[in-house]
């Protein structure tokens, strides 16, 4: 088994896809508030590139959510905010998403024989689930404006921290081995390393300070959010 890191979205490559477990990561915020929305009632979520498709999709027992460079959509009921939908009221029915990033890269990868959707809230749950398929593994970090974002980075980290004391003898690509030093050598400071990040500040900028807090938890759930047929659904790992 090997585990390869892709560092943003645009550079997924089909040989990284074909007949790989392929985990999408988009820690601030798109993979938190999916992996948030399956765990707090949501029956499905479904990833979308545009607003207008957004739009088109509206029906009454949908939630629309989604952000631009950090800034809610107009007529939409929510931001791409996973503290957000934690508090969402209604149980069941479907959360329509689209962001800037996250989205492009499930998308990306759809061909994967398995889609995960992965974060720090449920990485363990997540590398379990992985580890059943018996693939190789691909990292996929989302990143930020097309280039890398150290929370998605240390969240591969964390996950590759996980397999290699699993399985010793697991292959690692170099820049997943990099990354997984990163997150042991800060995994005392998450919480306070996340501000502080290129995408972190700028969400500070836009008061979502609580959804950087929110994000930065290890394992809140047990929940791994898998595509099937371009929608997202919850697995739960006992």
């Amino acid at each position: 088994m090997r585990i390869e890191v892709v560092p943003t979205v645009e550079e997924i490559r089909f040989e990284q896809i074909s007949n790989h477990v392929v985990i999408v990561i988009d820690v601030l915020r798109a993979s938190s508030t999916i992996v948030t929305a399956l765990g707090n009632g949501f029956a499905s979520v479904l990833p979308v590139e545009t607003i207008g498709q957004a739009q088109s999709l509206r029906t009454p027992t949908c939630t629309l959510a989604g952000e631009r460079h950090c800034k809610k959509i107009p007529e939409f009921d929510y931001n791409n905010s996973p503290t957000q939908l934690a508090r969402h009221p209604q149980k069941g029915g479907q959360l329509i998403l689209t962001t800037t990033n996250g989205t492009r890269a499930i998308q990306k990868a759809e061909r994967a024989p398995a889609l995960l959707i992965g974060c720090f809230l449920n990485a363990t749950a997540c590398m379990s689930y992985a580890f059943h398929q018996k693939l190789d593994i691909t990292l996929y970090c989302a990143g930020t404006r097309s280039e890398f974002a150290l929370e998605d980075g240390l969240a591969a980290g964390y996950m590759i921290s996980l397999a290699q004391a699993k399985y010793p003898m697991l292959q690692v690509c170099d820049l997943g081995k990099a990354l997984m030093a990163s997150y042991l050598h800060l995994a005392d400071s998450i919480a306070d390393v996340m501000p502080l990040t290129t995408t972190g500040k700028r969400l500070v900028q836009h008061l979502f300070t609580d959804d950087i807090a929110y994000c930065a938890q290890l394992d809140h759930y047990q929940l791994v959010p898998y595509v099937k047929e371009r929608r997202i659904l919850p697995y739960l790992v006992s």
